[in-house]
């Protein structure tokens, strides 16, 4: 976990816990949660690509919020599975991946090849950051961190989309993202040796 989930997930676990009541009282299941997260994200990067970034910034945001809420949900109802957790990973992946892909689109149709770059290296970076955590996982090693995690990206995203700062942005998620990967590397690394000391 990072420095940043780290300090503020109790602060935010308490501003959440409201919509959490509403959703868990009226027993809408955490999948649904999932998807509608989803769908929000993709309205915002649809927006995001037709330069309505305050639009973009709302709905993705939301979906961003619905994506956090989603397991508290399900544990609140007692809805825990393995699936569910498989399936909000898978989903998350998409929901990551749409506004780079927006953007990128964005960037070629107005022929700024720097930020298709930088779209597309901040995608590359986020997956590695993805992939190296499931992977250490599926090695047996869990508890990893890293210094820029997936709600470290997300904010950096939102605040570049509001204040009209993308490719600044970009450039920070590609450099955190791809510095974090390493990092996780290192520790998956150093975890594995001392396995056959």
């Amino acid at each position: 976990m990072s420095f940043v989930s780290r300090e503020f997930k109790p602060y935010f676990e308490r501003s959440i816990s409201p919509i959490v009541d509403f959703l868990s009282t009226k027993g809408v299941h955490p999948n649904a949660i999932t998807f509608t997260g989803f769908g929000l994200i993709a309205l915002g990067s649809i927006m995001l690509y037709y330069h309505m970034n305050i639009p973009a910034f709302l709905f993705m945001s939301m979906g961003a919020l619905l994506d956090a809420v989603d397991g508290a949900v399900a544990r609140r109802l007692g809805l825990e599975s393995d699936f569910g957790a498989f399936l909000d990973s898978t989903v998350d992946r998409f929901s990551d991946a749409l506004p780079f892909l927006a953007l990128a689109i964005l960037f070629g149709a107005e022929g700024e090849a720097v930020g298709v770059l930088l779209s597309f290296l901040a995608l590359i970076a986020s997956y590695g950051v993805s992939y190296t955590r499931a992977r250490a996982e599926a090695l047996g090693v869990y508890g990893i961190g890293g210094l820029f995690e997936r709600t470290e990206r997300w904010v950096v995203l939102l605040l570049g989309i509001v204040f009209e700062l993308v490719p600044l942005a970009l450039l920070i998620i590609s450099i955190g993202g791809f510095a974090t990967t390493l990092q996780r590397v290192y520790e998956v690394k150093k975890t594995l040796d001392r396995r056959f000391l």
